[in-house]
Order: C-alpha cells, then sequence, then structure tokens
C-alpha cells in the first residue's frame, strides 16, 4: 500500500522520530545515524529515498531529541529500536546503519534476521582486533578527560580532507556543531557501548539471509574496506562497495554517489 506520510514525534519511551515519505508504510526503510550525530545526518539522502519509500528516521537515546537513558551496553540501543518498531507497529524493513548505527543494526539482525527485508551497513565496525579497537579506545578516553572539543576536531580531520573543507566548509561546520552539542555523559556512555560492542554482536551477521549491502570508504581509517570485507564475507547474500577517495561520512562527502548506489540497491530488493 503506498501512501503519503509526514509524521514525527517523541515516542512514550522518549525517542524522537520522523516518519516520511510516499513508499509502502508496511516495510519502510529505517535509518540509524551514528554516534554523535543525530536523525538529520541523513538529510543529503532523503530526496532520493522518500519518494519512493516510507522513511523512519530516529535519534538514538541521548542524542538529538530523544531522551537520554542508562546505558548498560550495545543492547540498550537495540531495545530503543524495538521499543519504537513496537510503538510504530513495524514487523518489517529494510534497516541502514552508519557508524555505530550500523552496529545496531547488526546486533538487531542476529536477534530478529526473519524481520530484515534488506540490511545496509554503511561505514561501520565489526569482529575488531586489538590493534583496530586501540584508536577508539584512545578516544573515548580523551574524550572523558578532555571534553568534547578535541574529540570533534580529530573527527573533522579524519572524517574530512582538506580539498573537500575548502570546497564545502557548510558541512563541515555542520557536522562540527552536531558534535560540539552533544551532551558529554551521554557521548561517552554511548561511545563506551559502541567500544565494547563486539562482545555482545560477535558474529551475528552470520544469521542474516535478506539482500545485504555493504559500504566502506576507500581513505576511513578506523571503518576500513578490511572490516567491510569481513562483514561481507559473513552475510550469505552481500553486495560490497568500496568508494573510492571517500571517508568515513560519506553520505556527506559524497551524497549523489551514496544515493545512487543506497535507492538502487533498495529499489531492486523492494
Amino acid at each position: 500500500m503506498r501512501e503519503d506520510i509526514a509524521q514525527s514525534g517523541l515516542s512514550p519511551e522518549g525517542t524522537w522520530y520522523d516518519l516520511r515519505g510516499s513508499g509502502s508504510s508496511e516495510v519502510p526503510v529505517i535509518m540509524i545515524h551514528g554516534v554523535g550525530l543525530d536523525h538529520t545526518m541523513w538529510e543529503p539522502q532523503m530526496p532520493a529515498l522518500e519518494e519512493a519509500f516510507c522513511v523512519l528516521r530516529y535519534d538514538m537515546l541521548g542524542h538529538g531529541r530523544s531522551e537520554a537513558r542508562p546505558v548498560k551496553d550495545i543492547t540498550t540501543f537495540v531495545r530503543q529500536l524495538e521499543d519504537l518498531l513496537s510503538y510504530l507497529d513495524i514487523t518489517k524493513m529494510h534497516l541502514v546503519g552508519l557508524s555505530m548505527g550500523g552496529v545496531i543494526s547488526q546486533a538487531f539482525a542476529g536477534g530478529a534476521p526473519s524481520r530484515l527485508k534488506t540490511l545496509v551497513l554503511m561505514n561501520t565496525v565489526y569482529r575488531r582486533t586489538e590493534e583496530e579497537l586501540t584508536g577508539m579506545r584512545h578516544r573515548l578516553q580523551l574524550t572523558r578527560e578532555e571534553g568534547l572539543a578535541p574529540i570533534a576536531q580529530a573527527a573533522m580531520d579524519r572524517w574530512f580532507d582538506a580539498p573537500f573543507k575548502e570546497q564545502f566548509p557548510d558541512r563541515v561546520e555542520a557536522i562540527r556543531r552536531k558534535l560540539l552539542a552533544n551532551n558529554l555523559k551521554a557521548y561517552t556512555d554511548a561511545y563506551a557501548a559502541l567500544v565494547e560492542a563486539d562482545v555482545i554482536v560477535q558474529d551475528a551477521l552470520k544469521q542474516v539471509r535478506c539482500p545485504a549491502l555493504v559500504l566502506a570508504g576507500e581513505n576511513d581509517p578506523g571503518s576500513t574496506p578490511a572490516i567491510a570485507r569481513r562483514m561481507a564475507d559473513d552475510l550469505e547474500h552481500a553486495e560490497l562497495a568500496i568508494l573510492p577517495g571517500l571517508h568515513h561520512l560519506a553520505s556527506w562527502e559524497a551524497p549523489e554517489t551514496v544515493n545512487g548506489i543506497l535507492s538502487g540497491f533498495l529499489k531492486a530488493n523492494a
């Protein structure tokens, strides 16, 4: 059933969500943002998606307009997703997650693979080695000791190269402002859950049987192409796209490129 939808608000459990588009509300595209950002990070993707799909975006706990809640581990954020799906009466979905959103998606998928129409994992991590975890643990400790400013600057340097900063200073500044606007405790609690998530997620992707798409930036130093290949290897039906010259926030660096791949995949598996 196709319908035009524009609905937003705070769920009874304190999650801010935005549901809009012209596709089927019975099988929406659900998009989960990265740590320190909020649902508006998906704005560059909306024009390409909302004409054909009903798209649900929401703010993770302690981010954007969602309420903060004590964080046990990554399952706290999985439960948030489950509660929102229950409130909106969604049983089947296309699930899209970037960075920490991708890890939440992995944990959800491992526990409820039959609910997925498709799975898209963008610039995220999976079954990390101790070497791959070192940088994340260092950034977590730095944030606890010195606050958000150093980590926001470090993110700008890791996520965007010099030519992009010069050409699109407004995009860079928008992301920097989002990071700096975070509540420090909510951010560090979420980041700690991300750092330790592999113990819970483990090899969850081996449970996934639906079509899957894995995207990675060629120059992403944290969510590397090697990690992307690791995810694709554990998925039964995976497409892998390594995006030349791009970094961690590829959806902002090159929205036209990402949108073409993402919308093409979703339409092919709708």
